[in-house]
C-alpha cells in the first residue's frame, strides 16, 4: 500500500499511524503474497546482470542499486509471468522504455528516483493495480493516466505535481491515493467523480487558492466510500455543512490546520472510530463529537481548550485520549467511567485536583501528567502513575484527611553572604553571633506562626562550591528559595557571580519557583549605596530574564520555520537549520521551548535588606515570608490534603534517632498510622518524591531500607565536603591511639583524598564514626552514595572479597589532575606510529545558559558500570567499554557569550563503526537520564561531523542531536557535510544502528 514507504514519523500521533494503514498494508501484500520472487543486487564492478532463466519469476526487485538504466534482458520477460516490478531508490530520471513493454505488469513501484516526469507510454501497462511514484520530482500525471482501469492504488506523495487531468475521474476501481506533500493548491475537483476511493491523504498541500480560502468543496459528499481521510496540514480553517455527509469515514486526520470549530451535523459520521484534531485553534470542546458514541481515538493535543465537558463519557468506547498542551483547569468527574481507556496524555495544562476514583482507569499504561500544577493527588503521587493514585485515593477515602502546612524554604548563595546568621536570626527569633558559619548543609525546623500553623523546613546550603554535586538534591518544586547577597560587597559588574548564576541555577532546577532576594550587611552601607545597589540588582535581573527570553523566542522561531517546511525539503537540505529531523522531534522541541518560555521564575520584589549586627529589617522579612506561604495561587502544595495515616507515618519515622530503618521496621510503625503492609508502599514513595525522607524502591539492596534521618544522612554527605585536611585527620585520629607511622599513613590516605579523591573503606569508616558502627552500617551507606552519584568502587568484587581486600572508593569532585593518563589511541596512531583508519564518532552536549552544578561527578560515577580501565582527570575521562575506547570530556565556558560543552566520544574503522556506536549509546542514554532530571534546563545536542574531525577542522559541522532517535533513512547511505564543499559522510557515522530511548534534547 501507499504506506508502505512512507516515513510515518513525519506525522502526528505516531503511535496511531501505522494502525491506521495496517489493513491496507496486508490487502497490497495480497497482491504477491503467493508469488514467486527475486531480489538482484550489483555485484563487484557495480553492474547488474540479470540471471537467465527468470520464466517463472512473478516479482523482480531491482532496488537500492543506484541503478540510472535498467539491466539487459528486461524486456525479455514481457512474455514470462512478471507481474511485479520494484525499482524504488534508484537514480532514474525516465521511466526506462524496457518498462513499458511489460504489459503484463499488475505493479510497478518506482518512488525515490529522480523522475521529472511521466509520459503517455505509461497507458501500455493496462493492468497495472498498484502504482507507486513517491518521492520524486514529478509536476503532473500523463492523461493517459485515466485509462487504467484496474488501478487500485496510486501513490503520487512528495512530488511537486501542481494540478491533476480531468481523465483522473475515470479510474472506476481506484480504491487508494496519495497525494501527501505536494502542490496543490486547492482540492482537485476530480477525486469527488471517485466512486470507488476509500483511502485519500492529501496532507501538506496548502489550500490557500483563491476558490478555496482554507475549505473543502461542498461536493465533497459526493466521496460516499471513502473511510479513511488525512487533510493534516492543509490550512483548513473550516469544514463545510456537506462534509458531514460522507457517512462512510471512520479516519480522520485534520491536525496541524486552523480550525476552531466542527459543522452541527458533524456528529452524523457515526462509524467514525479515530479523529485527530491536535494542533488547531479549538477553544471550546467540539459538542459535536460527543455524539460519536463509537468513538475510539480523540486527539485534541496542542489547542486552546480550558474546559473538558461533563458529557465527555457518553464516548464510552474511547480507548485513546489525547488532551495535552492545552489550557484545561479541571477534568469532569465523569472521565472515569471511560474504563476502556489504555492512553490518555494530559501533560502541559492548568490541571490542579484529579476527580474521586480516579483509579478506576486501570487499564491506562500510557500516562503523561507532567507540567501540571497538581496539588490533589500531590503531583509526586500523580508522577508514579494511576494506581498510585488509586492507593492515595483510597487511603483518604478510608482515613480522615488532614491538611500540614509546612512549607520548605530553601537559602542559597555565595560563601560568607550571611545565609547562616540570618537563618538563626529568622529561627531563633533572637540575634544570632554574627561569626556563625555554616557547617555545610543543615536543615532546621521552624514553626513561624503556631496560630496560623505555619511553619517551614528551613534547609541552609552551604555557598562552597564543593557541595555543587549535592545541592541540586535538596531544590525541589513547591519550595520558596532566598537568595542571600552581601549587599556590601557586591558590585554592579560581578552581578553574574552575585545573582545571576543562581537564578540559572534554580530556574533549570525547578522552574516557575518562586524567588526572594535578601541583600545582608545593609548596616554597613550608606543609605544612597544601599538604595543603588538594590536598583542595579533589579534592572540587571531584568536585563538577564530578557535576554534569556528573547534567545529562547528567537530559536522557537527557528523551529517553528523549520516546521513549515516540508520534511522532504529539510532531509535534503544540508543548510537547512534541523536539517533530516522529523516533524515528531521538532514538535517536541517547540513544547520544550514553550514550556521554558511559560515558566520563568517568580522573582518577588522589592530586595529586603537587613542589617547583620542591629538585625533590622527581619520582622518585615518574617511577615513578608507568612504572606507569601499563605498566598493559595503562589504555593497551592502548602494546601493540599493528605490522608492522615500518610501524615502520622511521616511524623512517627521522625522519632527514631537510627540512621535508617529496615522495611519491616517502617511497615511496624504504618501499622501505628493504621496503614497495612500493601498500602505502606505508596505512602513511603510519596514521601520519598516530596523529600521527607528516602526509599528507593527500584534498588534491590536499598529497596529494603528507609532512610528516615535526614538530619544524620546530610551530616554525613558534609563529611566527604569537607575540603580542610585538619578537620579531616582530626576525624581519624579521636578517640583513636596513633603511633607517628600510622599518623603519615593517615596524612597519605587525606592526601590522597584530596588530590585525586580516593578513599579505601576503611577509612571511610573512620571518617565516619559516630554514624557507622558496622559494616552492613557501612556497606549501606556506600551503596547510597553510589546511588546518589557521589562516589563509585573502582575495584569492587563480583563476590566475598578474598584475603580481606581492601575496597577502594573514587569521589569524581575531588579529581584534582586536569588530563587523565595519555592513551596512544586518542591520536589515532598505533604504537609504531602508523595511522590508523579510523573514524571518530563525538556526541556534543552544549549548555548555552548554564551547566549543572555537580553534573561531570555525577555522570562520572553513574557509567562507571559500562566501562573499564578508567583514567579520570577533573575534566576528562579515559577508559574502555569491552575493547572499544571512549572519551568523556567537559570543557569550561571561556565567557559569558560561550556555552559549556560535554563530549562523548569514541572510534573505529567504518566497517565497524557499529561498536563504537555501542561504546558511546549507552553513556549518552544515562547523560540524558541525568539531565531529565532539570526540568528548566535549555541545552542542544549534536553529531559532530568525522570528515571534519579527521581533517582537523577547529569547527567541525554539526548535525542536530534529534537524529540519535530517528531511524536511519531506508536506501540512503550518505548524508551531506555542508562544509568543504559538501561533502558526503557515511549515514552510518551520523545515525546509530538503533535510536537512543531517550530522547535528547527533551523532556
Amino acid at each position: 500500500m501507499m504506506m508502505a514507504a512512507k516515513d510515518v514519523c513525519n506525522h502526528s500521533c505516531d503511535l496511531k499511524t501505522a494502525r491506521l494503514w495496517r489493513d491496507a498494508a496486508l490487502r497490497s501484500r495480497k497482491l504477491r503474497s503467493s508469488l514467486r520472487q527475486l531480489t538482484v543486487t550489483c555485484g563487484e564492478q557495480n553492474k547488474l546482470i540479470l540471471p537467465e532463466d527468470l520464466g517463472d519469476v512473478e516479482v523482480l526487485n531491482l532496488g537500492n542499486n543506484a541503478l540510472e538504466e535498467v539491466p539487459d534482458g528486461l524486456q525479455s520477460l514481457a512474455t514470462g509471468n512478471l507481474h511485479v516490478l520494484i525499482l524504488r531508490r534508484n537514480k532514474f530520471l525516465n521511466v526506462p522504455s524496457a518498462v513499458y513493454e511489460l504489459g503484463r505488469l499488475t505493479e510497478l513501484d518506482m518512488s525515490h528516483n529522480r523522475l521529472t516526469c511521466l509520459t503517455e507510454a505509461v497507458g501500455l501497462l493496462s493492468q497495472l493495480k498498484k502504482l507507486c511514484l513517491s518521492h520524486n520530482q514529478l509536476q503532473t500525471l500523463p492523461r493517459v493516466i485515466g485509462t487504467l482501469m484496474h488501478l487500485e492504488e496510486l501513490d503520487v506523495s512528495f512530488n511537486r505535481i501542481n494540478y491533476l487531468p480531468d481523465t483522473m475521474q475515470g479510474l472506476p476501481r481506484l480504491r487508494t491515493l496519495d497525494l501527501d506533500h505536494n502542490d496543490l493548491f486547492s482540492f482537485p475537483q476530480q477525486l469527488l467523480h471517485l466512486p470507488s476511493l476509500e483511502e485519500l491523504d492529501f496532507s501538506g498541500n496548502k489550500m490557500l487558492g483563491s476558490n478555496c480560502s482554507g475549505s473543502l468543496p461542498d461536493g465533497i459528499r459526493s466521496m460516499q466510500s471513502l473511510k479513511v481521510l488525512w487533510l493534516s496540514s492543509t490550512g483548513l480553517s473550516t469544514l463545510p455543512d456537506s462534509f458531514c455527509d460522507i457517512v462512510s469515514l471512520e479516519s480522520i486526520m485534520l491536525d496541524n490546520n486552523n480550525l476552531c470549530s466542527l459543522p452541527e451535523r458533524f456528529g452524523s459520521l457515526q462509524k467514525l472510530r479515530m479523529i485527530n484534531l491536535s494542533s488547531n485553534s479549538f477553544k471550546d470542546f467540539p459538542c459535536a463529537l460527543l455524539e460519536l458514541e463509537g468513538l475510539e481515538e480523540l486527539y485534541m493535543s496542542r489547542n486552546k481548550l480550558s474546559v473538558v465537558p461533563e458529557e465527555l463519557s457518553r464516548l464510552c468506547k474511547l480507548v485513546t485520549l489525547w488532551l495535552d498542551n492545552n489550557v484545561i483547569r479541571y477534568l469532569p468527574d465523569s472521565i472515569v467511567e471511560l474504563t476502556f481507556l489504555e492512553e490518555l496524555v494530559l501533560q502541559g495544562n492548568q490541571i490542579a485536583i484529579l476527580p474521586d476514583n480516579f483509579g478506576k482507569l486501570s487499564k491506562v499504561n500510557i500516562w503523561k501528567i507532567k507540567d501540571n500544577p497538581l496539588i490533589q493527588p500531590p503531583y509526586e503521587v500523580c508522577m508514579k502513575g494511576i494506581p498510585y493514585i488509586a492507593a492515595y485515593q483510597k487511603e483518604l477515602a478510608h482515613s480522615h484527611p488532614a491538611v500540614k502546612p509546612r512549607l520548605k524554604l530553601v537559602l542559597t548563595g555565595l560563601k560568607n553572604a550571611g545565609k547562616t546568621v540570618l537563618r538563626h536570626c529568622l529561627t531563633d527569633s533572637q540575634q544570632a553571633n554574627p561569626t556563625l558559619g555554616n557547617k555545610g548543609i543543615e536543615v532546621t525546623n521552624w514553626t513561624a506562626d503556631a496560630e496560623r500553623g505555619l511553619s517551614f523546613i528551613v534547609y541552609d546550603l552551604a555557598g562552597d562550591l564543593s557541595y555543587d554535586v549535592i545541592k541540586p538534591f535538596f531544590l525541589s518544586p513547591g519550595a520558596l528559595y532566598i537568595l542571600v547577597v552581601n549587599i556590601k560587597s557586591y558590585v554592579s559588574n560581578q552581578f553574574y557571580t552575585y545573582v545571576g548564576y543562581f537564578l540559572h541555577f534554580i530556574s533549570a532546577k525547578v522552574p516557575h519557583a518562586v524567588v526572594c532576594i535578601v541583600g545582608t550587611h545593609a548596616d554597613l552601607c550608606e543609605a544612597k549605596e544601599l538604595e543603588e545597589k538594590c536598583l542595579d540588582i533589579h534592572h540587571q535581573i531584568s536585563l538577564q530574564e530578557k535576554r534569556d527570553s528573547e534567545t529562547l523566542q528567537n530559536m522557537a522561531q527557528v523551529v517553528d520555520e523549520a516546521l513549515c517546511q516540508d520534511y522532504d525539503m529539510r532531509a535534503s537540505n544540508p543548510h537547512a537549520a534541523f536539517y533530516g529531523v522529523n516533524n515528531k522531534n521538532l514538535r517536541r522541541k517547540k513544547a520544550q521551548f514553550q514550556y521554558l518560555l511559560n515558566n520563568r521564575l517568580q522573582i518577588l520584589s522589592p530586595v529586603i535588606c537587613v542589617g547583620c549586627h542591629d538585625y533590622s529589617n527581619i520582622r518585615r522579612l518574617r511577615d513578608k515570608l507568612l504572606s507569601v506561604a499563605e498566598h493559595r495561587e503562589i504555593f497551592p502544595n502548602l494546601h493540599r490534603v493528605l490522608p492522615k495515616s500518610w501524615q502520622m507515618l511521616e511524623e512517627l519515622h521522625f522519632k527514631p534517632q537510627e540512621l535508617w530503618l529496615t522495611w519491616w521496621d517502617s511497615a511496624r510503625l504504618g501499622l501505628q498510622a493504621g496503614l497495612t503492609e500493601d498500602r505502606l508502599q505508596s505512602a513511603l514513595s510519596y514521601l520519598h518524591e516530596s523529600g521527607k525522607l528516602l526509599y528507593f524502591e527500584d534498588n534491590t539492596t536499598l529497596k529494603e531500607y528507609v532512610f528516615h534521618n535526614l538530619t544524620k544522612l546530610i551530616d554525613i554527605l558534609n563529611v566527604f565536603f569537607q575540603r580542610d585536611a585538619s578537620i579531616l585527620l582530626q576525624k581519624l585520629m579521636s578517640n583513636t591511639k596513633v603511633d607517628a607511622l600510622y599518623s603519615t599513613q593517615l596524612h597519605h590516605y587525606i592526601e590522597g583524598f584530596l588530590l585525586h579523591g580516593l578513599l579505601p573503606t576503611h577509612i571511610i569508616k573512620m571518617l565516619l564514626k559516630p554514624h557507622i558502627k558496622t559494616h552492613q552500617d557501612l556497606h549501606l551507606i556506600l551503596e547510597l552514595l553510589e546511588k546518589m552519584g557521589l562516589c563509585y568502587c573502582i575495584n569492587k568484587p563480583k563476590s566475598k572479597p578474598l584475603n580481606g581486600a581492601t575496597a577502594w572508593y573514587t569521589f569524581p569532585c575531588y579529581v584534582k589532575n586536569e588530563v587523565p593518563h595519555a592513551e596512544a589511541w586518542i591520536n589515532s596512531t598505533n604504537i609504531s606510529g602508523q595511522s590508523l583508519a579510523v573514524e571518530q564518532l563525538q556526541i556534543e552536549f552544549s549548555f548555552p545558559f548554564i551547566f549543572p552544578p555537580g553534573l561531570f561527578a555525577r555522570f562520572s560515577v553513574q557509567i562507571n558500570n559500562h566501562i573499564v580501565h578508567r583514567s579520570d582527570g577533573k575534566f576528562q575521562i579515559f577508559a574502555y567499554r569491552g575493547k572499544v575506547p571512549v572519551v568523556v570530556s567537559f570543557r569550561p565556558s571561556k565567557g559569558v557569550l560561550q556555552p559549556d560543552i560535554l563530549c562523548i566520544a569514541s572510534h573505529a574503522s567504518l566497517p565497524n563503526i557499529w561498536t563504537a556506536w555501542q561504546a558511546i549509546t549507552p553513556l549518552v542514554e544515562e547523560l540524558n537520564g541525568l539531565l531529565q532530571e532539570w526540568s528548566g534546563l535549555y541545552y542542544t545536542v549534536h553529531v559532530l561531523c568525522s570528515k571534519c574531525l579527521k581533517r582537523g577542522s577547529p569547527n567541525p559541522h554539526t548535525f542536530p542531536g534529534e537524529l540519535l532517535t530517528q531511524q536511519r533513512p531506508e536506501g540512503i547511505t550518505e548524508i551531506i557535510c555542508p562544509k568543504n564543499g559538501s561533502e558526503r559522510v557515511n549515514v552510518a557515522l551520523v545515525y546509530p544502528p538503533t535510536p537512543t530511548v531517550i530522547s535528547p534534547c527533551s523532556k
